[in-house]
């Protein structure tokens, strides 16, 4: 069924619900209702449908009483007229979306919809009841527009970052498969590679780091692998003598980050991008992910750890929290947030990750990466 061009909104603190339907139906003018307390949300909707060449139009709603929402519905009704239209009432209270969807029977031809984020699909009242698919139309920058934020910086973007790490693909699915053994060896690698970055970010790098044993088995792989990559030189015992600053950064846990992007990049979802710096749309704050994945509309915030967990609860504990409130927050309440440690976690981090819906891969469970992606994106209706 063909749909009018004109769509009529709630703005809400939710406004994937708004800007989904309108980009799936191709709509060409979005009047956005906000209430005082959603300006800030309806800018937000507004900037995301502009950045789609859709026209749009704000109008105030005074919901403080019912008898204001009953005259704010009425002058709305009005001022649209019976020109033919999509009424969205996904956003907004129940006294609100009544009181529009009894006001608007004037128009000649009213379609009424329910975006159902949670079950990927348009829920149609009038004129036809009927149940719609959602269609996967959001990237990466849709999401984050309508939640009041923006990309800054996409590293992957970076041609000669993506030649490193192609370069040294080899060494970082090894280290990324076999997580559970290397673990220890982990630690002591991030240690010495994080002493010589101790003068980060102007100072000069401090090359020359000693372990405190020396390397045998696949430890001694891993250095000798690293040594024919140029990324450092090794004498065998326990000197070890990092060639960049950007080596040293990929063994203090860049890595675990070109390991992700190796998966996505074989899975291809929707959209994503490793190392990105995301920052509020007034520019007040400002947010690095190591990695962010877009599919089925829905966002998936990666965090990238080789770095032990257990030092300091109360660290570990803010980690988490901060972990699923900023994914919530750039992502809204359809997005999930996954920790991947490539070393192991204690049960007291599984539980509070729990309690924060942070889902954990760590140490052996680091390689079913590819596993855990590709569930979620058959969750979300690949």
């Amino acid at each position: 069924m063909e749909r009018p061009y004109l769509h009529v909104c709630i703005a809400t603190g939710q406004n994937l619900a708004n800007l989904i339907p309108a980009l799936q139906l191709r709509a060409g003018k979005v009047v956005i209702l906000e209430t005082a307390a959603m300006h800030n949300s309806a800018r937000n909707l507004e900037a995301a449908l502009r950045a789609h060449n859709v026209e749009v139009e704000r109008l105030s709603f005074d919901d403080s009483t019912p008898e204001s929402i009953v005259a704010s519905a009425e002058r709305i009704a009005l001022q649209l007229g019976e020109e033919p239209l999509v009424f969205n009432a996904t956003g907004g209270h129940k006294l609100m979306t009544l009181a529009l969807s009894d006001r608007m029977e004037v128009a000649e031809a009213l379609h009424l919809l329910y975006c159902e984020t949670r079950h990927d699909r348009l829920d149609w009242l009038k004129p036809v009841p009927i149940i719609e698919p959602m269609l996967d139309v959001l990237k990466l920058e849709d999401i984050l527009c309508v939640q009041g934020y923006r990309i800054r910086r996409r590293t992957e973007r970076d041609a000669y970052w993506l030649k490193d790490a192609n370069e040294r693909e080899t060494l970082t699915r090894k280290l990324g498969d076999n997580a559970d053994k290397l673990a220890k060896f982990f630690g002591h690698l991030n240690g010495i590679a994080d002493q010589a970055l101790k003068n980060e970010p102007d100072g000069p790098l401090r090359p020359q780091q000693q372990l405190p044993f020396t390397p045998g088995g696949r430890n001694a792989e891993v250095l000798s692998e690293a040594m024919k990559l140029g990324l450092l030189h090794w004498d065998g015992e326990t000197e070890v003598v990092f060639a960049s600053k950007a080596a040293a950064r990929y063994f203090r846990g860049g890595w675990l980050e070109e390991y992700a992007l190796l998966k996505l990049r074989g899975i291809k979802p929707s959209d994503f991008s490793v190392d990105v710096v995301v920052e509020s749309v007034e520019g007040k704050t400002e947010n690095q992910f190591d990695a962010l994945v877009a599919h089925r509309n829905r966002l998936l915030v990666i965090e990238c750890k080789t770095a032990r967990f257990g030092l300091n609860e109360h660290k570990d504990s803010n980690y988490i929290y901060k972990l699923a409130q900023l994914s919530r927050r750039i992502g809204g309440i359809m997005s999930r947030s996954l920790l991947l440690s490539a070393r192991p976690v204690s049960e007291d981090i599984l539980r509070r990750a729990k309690d924060n819906q942070v889902d954990i891969l760590a140490a052996e469970e680091v390689r079913n990466l590819v596993g855990y992606i590709r569930d979620w994106m058959s969750e979300v209706g690949e």
